[in-house]
C-alpha cells in the first residue's frame, strides 16, 4: 500500500523587510531562537551610508528650518510638525539602505552600544555635518536675508528665563524619548512596525514640542550646527551637542542592555 502520508513542506523564510543592517557580537540568544536580540549596525557599501545620511539630514534641516523662517517662530506646533514629518518620512523612505540616523548624538549611541564600528559612526556623523550645513545654505539662499534674520536663520537658543544647564537637560530628556522609540519600534525585531518611522517622527515632534520654550527644541547636534554656522552663534554649544548626545546614549544603553537582553515568553 502506497504511503499516503502528506509530505512536509519546509516552512517558508521571512519575507518581512530588514533595516539593511549586519549582527553584531552584542546578542544574547535563547537556543539562538530569541527574536529581536540582534544589535544591528549600518551594512553595505560605506559611500551609501553617507550618501544617506547627507541627502537626508539636508532635508530634514531644511524642512525644519524652513518652517521656522514661514511661521516667523510664532508658529511652534507648525514647526514641530515639519520636523517631525520630515524625520518620519525620510526614515521610511531611506531606512533600507542604511540606518539613516540624521542625527550625530543617534550615531554616538550606536556606536557605544555595538550597533556601529566607531569607524561607521564617524562616516555617519560626517555626513550628517555636511547634510546640515547644505540644508541651512539652501534656506539661506531660498528666503529673503530680513525673514532669516529675524529669526536668527533657524538657530535654537536658550529661551528667556532659561539656562544653558537647563536646556542641555530638557535636549537629553527629549532625545532619550525619541532613541527610546527607535529602537523600540524600528530596531526591535520583536516588535518591529512598518509604522515605525511614523512613531519616531511623532516621537520628535512631542519632544520638539516639549522644549521648544526652553532650548530650540533642536534635539540634534546637526540640526544646530547648520543654522549656527550660517548665523555665527557658535556661543553655548555644548547645549545641543553633550544635551542630546547624553539622552541619546542613555537611553541606547538602556534598551540594549536592559530591555532588548530580556527574553521572548
Amino acid at each position: 500500500m502506497p504511503n499516503t502520508r502528506p509530505r512536509r513542506i519546509p516552512r517558508p523564510t521571512s519575507t518581512r523587510p530588514t533595516s539593511g543592517v549586519e549582527a553584531s557580537p552584542q546578542v544574547v540568544r535563547d537556543d539562538d531562537e530569541s527574536p529581536g536580540t540582534t544589535s544591528e549596525a549600518v551594512a553595505g557599501d560605506m559611500a551609501v551610508a553617507l550618501a544617506v545620511e547627507v541627502v537626508g539630514t539636508f532635508l530634514l534641516v531644511f524642512a525644519a528650518v524652513a518652517s521656522i523662517v514661514v511661521t516667523r517662530a510664532n508658529e511652534v506646533t507648525g514647526a514641530a510638525l515639519a520636523a517631525g514629518l520630515a524625520t518620519g518620512v525620510l526614515v521610511a523612505s531611506l531606512g533600507h539602505l542604511s540606518a539613516a540616523l540624521f542625527n550625530p548624538a543617534i550615531a554616538v549611541a550606536f556606536a557605544v552600544t555595538g550597533r556601529l564600528s566607531p569607524a561607521r559612526a564617524g562616516i555617519a556623523v560626517i555626513g550628517q555635518a555636511v547634510g546640515a550645513v547644505l540644508g541651512s545654505g539652501a534656506v539661506a539662499f531660498t528666503f529673503a536675508a530680513d525673514a532669516l534674520a529675524k529669526v536668527g536663520n533657524g538657530t535654537p537658543g536658550i529661551g528667556p528665563g532659561s539656562t544653558d544647564v537647563g536646556a542641555a537637560v530638557v535636549e537629553a530628556v527629549a532625545t532619550f524619548l525619541v532613541v527610546t522609540v527607535l529602537y523600540g519600534s524600528w530596531f526591535d525585531e520583536r516588535n518591529r512596525s512598518a509604522l515605525g518611522p511614523l512613531y519616531v517622527g511623532l516621537a520628535v515632534t512631542v519632544g520638539t514640542l516639549a522644549t521648544a520654550s526652553v532650548s530650540g527644541g533642536a534635539l540634534n547636534p546637526a540640526r544646530w550646527f547648520g543654522p549656527a554656522l550660517y548665523n555665527g552663534t557658535l556661543g553655548n554649544a555644548w547645549v545641543w551637542i553633550v544635551g542630546p548626545t547624553i539622552g541619546a546614549i542613555a537611553a541606547g544603553a538602556t534598551y540594549q542592555y536592559g530591555f532588548l537582553r530580556s527574553r521572548t515568553s
